[in-house]
């Protein structure tokens, strides 16, 4: 039996010193440069520029390299494997023109003589996007729209006075979405010059906008004045849900939340009483912790007021406001969070009001679907702004 262990333990050991033998050896370095990218094109981009070339025959030939510099000094560089016939540069901040290298280089790392062209980008997006600005004031703040043809990454900066008096950034919003619309809030009802500008992802920056604007007055409304308004329509609650734990300040659990029972159905809603009349700006709720954009929290909703809701429960004494859905950040199936997830949750959702509501005092919450497409609703937290009137 020992030496069936012995012949076992001599196999293994000889496949192992084997196996060390046949490890691949490096490549060798014959020395040899490969011959330079040949018949070169450019076809100019908004802020980058594609070069075709025709690539040597040299059998070791690994990759094609381009390199040039920026106004600042700094050197970029771009590499693509021998298959390909073309590759991109990218990151010019203006419609100056540059110089390119090309390398072509072999496996050894032995590279070609040199090949120059230049470049001529055309306008680059951060300043495509900085010119398409439109700046209106909203509630609290002003709204800004944009367009980013290219669905670049882009940052837009927003610049004001800060508590010192120094003109420093506010608010700086990041997107790669081909058109939108962002606000900039909680700035009190006095004219306010701002500056906006676009960063890229190279750091380059746009020239700066500036506009003079008055935000729209808000304030958030009291929580301690709103109530449940019950009627012979709204869902039934259950599992120890109460609308009043939406107003009680506490974004977490441990202040209770609203959760619906399990005679409620698809879509479903509650009524509650803001305490005042108001020309509402937006609303913020939060998902239920630890169940984000899970299970039975909010995804599409409507949003109705009223000023003398019908006691029947009815839709006819009220105005659909608004239409909204929740989109998760990172797209991740159910159960999986991303830290942008978890970051959108925990701001709370936010949805604006159209600048054309009426007044309401009365709010009607509806849910169409929930976040697991099932039949209960439930979430943590509700908070309100805009212009109290009376």
């Amino acid at each position: 039996m020992k030496s069936q262990y012995c012949i076992f333990f001599m196999a293994i050991l000889a496949l192992a010193i084997a196996c060390e033998d046949t490890e691949p050896a490096p490549i060798e370095n014959d020395g040899v440069s490969p011959g330079p990218v040949t018949q070169l094109a450019v076809t100019n981009l908004n802020g980058a520029a594609e070069i075709s070339y025709q690539v040597p025959s040299d059998p070791d030939l690994l990759y094609i390299r381009a390199i040039y510099t920026t106004k600042q000094g700094e050197i970029r560089e771009t590499k693509v494997s021998r298959h390909h016939s073309s590759l991109t540069v990218e990151g010019f901040a203006d419609t100056d023109p540059y110089e390119v290298t090309l390398y072509a280089v072999d496996r050894g790392e032995n590279a070609s003589e040199p090949v120059r062209i230049t470049v001529n980008p055309k306008i680059p997006p951060m300043q495509l996007a900085c010119d398409s600005l439109e700046v209106v004031p909203t509630f609290g703040g002003i709204s800004v729209n944009f367009k980013n043809g290219t669905a670049d990454d882009l940052a837009f900066v927003v610049l004001a006075n800060d508590s010192l008096g120094e003109f420093a950034p506010l608010n700086t919003y990041y997107t790669r979405l081909p058109t939108g619309e962002f606000a900039v809030r909680g700035l009190p009802s006095e004219e306010t010059q701002f500056g906006l500008f676009v960063r890229d992802r190279w750091g380059n920056l746009s020239d700066t906008l500036y506009v003079f604007e008055t935000p729209l007055f808000e304030v958030r409304l009291d929580p301690s004045r709103m109530k449940p308004y019950v009627l012979p329509t709204d869902a039934p609650l259950g599992y120890s849900g109460r609308v009043e734990a939406l107003f009680d300040e506490t974004i977490g659990n441990s202040g209770g939340y609203y959760h619906t029972g399990d005679a409620a159905r698809m879509p479903q809603w509650f009524t509650y009483d803001m305490g005042v009349q108001a020309k509402l700006s937006r609303m913020t709720y939060f998902m239920r912790e630890g169940f984000y954009f899970s299970l039975h929290n909010p995804r599409r909703i409507e949003i109705w007021g009223s000023n003398h809701p019908d006691p029947d429960g009815s839709f006819d004494s009220w105005q659909l406001l608004l239409t909204h859905e929740q989109v998760k950040p990172s797209g991740l199936p159910s159960g999986q969070l991303s830290q942008d997830d978890i970051a959108a949750a925990q701001a709370g959702e936010t949805v604006i009001f159209p600048i054309d509501a009426p007044e309401v005092r009365y709010i009607r919450f509806k849910t169409l679907r929930n976040w697991s497409d099932g039949t209960y609703v439930n979430f943590n937290e509700l908070m309100m702004w805009g212009a109290p009137v009376n």
